[in-house]
């Protein structure tokens, strides 16, 4: 009995100990937009704005037990930081991350972001809404490598 209770505290302790995260390294990215409020597939569908494919080198880390975004770009010349992520809903093998960014020139302005992960076809989609300007985007991460750490 005492060596079944052992080994039970010994599997949870490994098990809790176990961060889950998803890394991703981006190389290729294409930011479209839409005038107004409107969903990712809208946006993709119909942009006023497609800004054309870039070959872009950055890296986030979602860890999804602490609920921390870690973003660097190398391509940026090498510009990073971390952002509370507020929540997180799994949708079969679809994570949707919702973190609040702000802005590269002026830290004041804030923008809602969701950021779509789908750990089985290994695909992010980066999206917010600019409410200083109207605007819904969608940054869609066309090539990128994904490893998962301790995901079930």
């Amino acid at each position: 009995m005492k060596n079944s209770l052992l080994i039970s505290i010994l599997l949870l302790t490994c098990i809790s100990t176990n961060a889950q995260t998803i890394k991703i390294t981006v190389s290729e990215a294409q930011i479209f937009a839409r005038f107004g409020t409107h969903t990712n597939e809208e946006v993709l569908k119909a942009p006023d704005e497609d800004r054309g494919l870039k070959q872009i080198d950055c890296d986030y880390t979602f860890d999804l037990e602490e609920k921390t975004c870690i973003f660097f770009s190398r391509s940026l010349g090498g510009v990073g930081n971390t952002l509370p992520i507020h929540d997180i809903t799994r949708k079969g093998s679809v994570y949707i991350l919702e973190i609040a960014d702000y802005g590269r020139y002026d830290a004041s302005f804030s923008y809602p972001v969701k950021i779509y992960v789908d750990i089985d076809k290994e695909t992010m989609l980066y999206t917010w809404y600019d409410k200083y300007l109207d605007r819904s985007f969608v940054s869609a991460c066309w090539k990128l490598k994904m490893t998962l750490e301790g995901m079930q």
